[in-house]
């Protein structure tokens, strides 16, 4: 590009860039930067809006507002990437006027090499005002998702843009409208960060609650899986039924929260819903199999202590393990004693491999007892060498 065409554009002097053409032609307008910029994508990145509303009064210059650069952005993606909804204003107000409607939604719709159109980039800055400008001129928009499977609500929730969330969601219709990558929707990231915006999200679209990532996980999983009591509870108060979706593993809620040691989450899921720890993963593990497994003597207490839980503590696996087992296959020594000193749990159960608990600790034991002797016997040998 014309070194004092940059420069005018950038510094919004419309009559040094009249001066310029007339000098050297029109020619000069098919002139773009190293990255493929017009002057529209230069005055737009600058914010030059009377230089932009007086360039596109010329009808034969509003092709310069369809043209993408190297990365396919279009001067309306700069203009919405910067955050000027004056700029944008003026986009829209010129092309409604010179283009026909079909033309003018595809322009408002056209997406870069990322598949982001404009709202995309107007959501990721957080402008409100840029928002609800697309949305008012497109509703559609919010129904498109970018290579990256990101729908406008779901990058909005994602960057934890409460304040736009609510435009997008009513403007919204379609399916694809709260989708994000991996098959996670809008609803697992505003629990996630706890976005005040989520329960509007989940008036406006219940069956969110249900739905699940790739892996099978619901809101429900992760809210559980970061210890959220308080958002467990008001979730489970609009579909508690969530409560018993497992995932790809077979693991519910319960099984998540009692790997990672959240007694509050499990406090809530039993308060809402009365046989939660029924519930076995495809290995026939249950909460207290999982606690044992994250090695959480807290929530391995806890199930101790409740009487409704009792049946939990013999429970076998689909290995014929119980809990005591698991806790000495995986070396779990506080919780082997939390189990061992309670008159409850068979210590003469044995598993599929007639193995008892106490067995599968004599030989971890004559395991460990044979390994020190074995490092103990290199670390010689190999102090003899050096000596040698």
């Amino acid at each position: 590009m014309h070194p004092k065409m940059y420069e005018a554009a950038k510094s919004g002097h419309f009559l040094s860039l009249t001066t310029i053409i007339l000098e050297n032609g029109e020619e000069l307008f098919h002139q773009t930067t190293l990255k493929g910029n017009n002057i529209l994508h230069v005055a737009a990145q600058y914010r030059q809006i009377n230089f932009i509303r007086d360039l596109l009064q010329h009808p034969s210059r509003l092709s310069l507002l369809q043209q993408g650069n190297c990365k396919g952005d279009t001067p309306l993606h700069v203009a919405t990437k910067v955050g000027s909804r004056e700029v944008v204003q003026v986009f829209t107000d010129q092309a409604k006027a010179l283009l026909q409607p079909n033309e003018y939604k595809e322009l408002l719709r056209r997406p870069n090499s990322y598949k982001d159109t404009s709202l995309h980039y107007a959501v990721r800055g957080g402008c409100k005002g840029v928002v609800e400008l697309l949305i008012k001129e497109d509703p559609q928009l919010c129904d498109i998702t970018n290579a990256a499977d990101e729908s406008p609500l779901y990058l909005a929730a994602h960057r934890k843009c409460s304040d736009v969330i609510e435009p997008i969601l009513c403007a919204s219709s379609s399916p694809s409208s709260h989708k994000g990558p991996n098959g996670l929707t809008a609803l697992h990231a505003a629990v996630h960060f706890e976005l005040p915006g989520w329960r509007e999200i989940l008036d406006k679209r219940p069956e969110m609650i249900r739905e699940q990532d790739d892996i099978g996980w619901t809101p429900l999983h992760f809210v559980a899986c970061f210890g959220k009591g308080e958002t467990i509870r008001l979730l489970l108060q609009y579909d508690n039924s969530v409560a018993y979706v497992v995932d790809k593993e077979g693991q519910s809620a319960l099984h998540i929260a009692a790997f990672r040691g959240h007694v509050n989450v499990i406090d809530e899921l039993l308060r809402s819903c009365p046989d939660p720890c029924d519930i076995l993963n495809t290995k026939w593990q249950t909460a207290l199999h999982a606690a044992v497994i994250g090695g959480q003597a807290n929530v391995v207490k806890y199930i101790l202590k409740m009487s409704i839980l009792e049946d939990l503590i013999n429970e076998q696996d689909i290995d014929g393990n119980t809990a005591l087992h698991l806790a000495t296959l995986h070396k779990q020594y506080n919780i082997i004693y939390l189990l061992a000193r309670d008159k409850r749990v068979d210590h003469l159960a044995t598993n599929k491999a007639h193995l008892t608990a106490i067995q599968i600790f004599q030989v971890h034991e004559e395991v460990c007892l044979l390994e020190h002797h074995i490092v103990r016997f290199v670390h010689s040998q190999s102090h003899f060498f050096t000596i040698v």
